[in-house]
C-alpha cells in the first residue's frame, strides 16, 4: 500500500481551510443570535402598534377622528 506524502503547502492549505470553516461557524452563530435579538425587539414593539390598529389613517398620515364633520361632504350631498 502506498503512503501519500503531503507537502508543507498542502498541510498549510488544509489548516487554513479548517480555520476558515471554524470562522464561518462562529459567524453563523453570531448571525443567528443577532436575528433572535432583532425578533425579540420587534415583538417588544408590537403591542404599541396594536393599540392604534383600530384607528383609520387619513391621507395626512394622522388618525381620522370619527366625529369630524366635513363641510365639503355636506355640499356634495346637497348637489345630488
Amino acid at each position: 500500500m502506498e503512503q501519500r506524502t503531503t507537502t508543507d503547502p498542502e498541510r498549510e492549505l488544509e489548516r487554513a481551510g479548517d480555520e476558515l470553516e471554524e470562522r464561518i461557524d462562529e459567524l453563523d452563530n453570531h448571525i443567528g443570535e443577532a436575528k433572535q435579538e432583532a425578533q425579540a425587539r420587534r415583538e417588544d414593539q408590537t403591542p404599541f402598534e396594536d393599540e392604534d390598529s383600530d384607528l383609520d389613517d387619513d391621507d395626512a398620515g394622522g388618525a381620522d377622528p370619527g366625529g369630524f364633520d366635513d363641510p365639503e361632504a355636506d355640499e356634495e350631498e346637497d348637489e345630488d
